[in-house]
């Protein structure tokens, strides 16, 4: 994962800032620096033979990019409280792909040093796609690591 957006802070600590959604009754983040652009939900092209996690194509603006299902892809339950689905379209190193959430948390600033790793057990498997926590008591973060999310069969296509 590269490194997060930071915003150097006076006393050394910096602050990251970070986009947060919901993906079924869960809060996620990435880093800021990912998201180009959030977007009303679409109705993309079917692609036969693609991975079940994603969605379809969508043609934006002349580039045509992959829309992937987080909720699917996470093996999230549908969310318990109504919000406003949304497309966060991210680069993935050169490429852009579009995220298919259950809503908009906000850009949250959070102090690099309140990003904690996840626990042990989290880590077990191939490849972790959560790679910090962070966030109060009350609700908690998860920070996702894209390339790790989309390993199961389009990485090697999104290099």
């Amino acid at each position: 994962m590269r490194p997060l957006a930071a915003v150097p802070e006076p006393e050394g600590d910096p602050l990251i800032q970070l986009c947060a959604f919901f993906v079924g009754d869960e809060e996620f983040a990435i880093d800021i620096m990912r998201v180009d652009e959030i977007l009303q939900p679409r109705k993309p092209t079917p692609v036969p033979g693609a991975p079940s996690f994603v969605e379809g194509v969508l043609n934006l603006r002349g580039s045509i990019l992959p829309v992937i299902n987080l909720r699917q892809r996470l093996r999230s339950a549908a969310p318990t409280v109504r919000r406003k689905p949304k497309l966060v379209v991210c680069w993935l190193g050169r490429r852009r792909i579009a995220l298919a959430v259950d809503g908009i948390a906000g850009v949250v600033r959070e102090h690099l040093s309140d990003v904690k790793p996840p626990p042990p057990v989290v880590l077990a498997g191939r490849r972790p796609c959560i790679v910090g926590v962070t966030g109060g008591a009350e609700r908690l973060r998860l920070l996702l690591d894209l390339r790790a999310v989309l390993s199961g069969g389009m990485n090697e296509e999104m290099g």
